[in-house]
């Protein structure tokens, strides 16, 4: 079934991302980093451990950060939105069809000096497209 189908008017989509847009614009111009880790590039150094993984940090924005209460260890959490337009052109660079899985692969959140790790990620839906990431990450 197409958008058509179900009665979705045509371009709808691009009214509903900008939409997400603009909600996380309205809590402020907050940009998160988000690290990834690079792909071993195949030397037998770096697959035996002898050398530290390499790692590429990404600046996104805009997005919305959220303190979470603790977690019943203790352990800090926090909520992190993302607009989906301020992800697909870095998805695309890295050739990602699937965002949500390829964000469940991240290191994680960098918060000042600490990397939170991405536990979760869930996607808000407006009008039959993709609009916001919800990242859930803990310490």
């Amino acid at each position: 079934m197409t958008n058509n189908e179900l009665g979705m008017i045509h371009g709808s989509a691009c009214a509903a991302r900008r939409l997400g847009d603009a909600l996380l614009r309205s809590f402020g111009q907050t940009q998160i980093t988000l690290r990834l880790p690079d792909p071993s590039s195949g030397d037998t150094k770096s697959q035996l451990g002898l050398e530290a993984p390499t790692a590429e940090d990404v600046q996104i924005s805009p997005a919305r950060v959220e303190e979470l209460g603790a977690e019943g260890d203790g352990r800090r959490q926090i909520a992190v939105s993302i607009s989906v337009t301020s992800l697909e052109p870095i998805a695309k660079m890295y050739g990602v069809e699937d965002i949500r899985a390829w964000l469940l692969g991240f290191e994680g959140v960098v918060q000042g000096e600490q990397l939170m790790r991405i536990v979760g990620v869930k996607v808000d839906k407006f009008l039959g497209a993709d609009c916001l990431f919800h990242l859930i990450a803990t310490e």
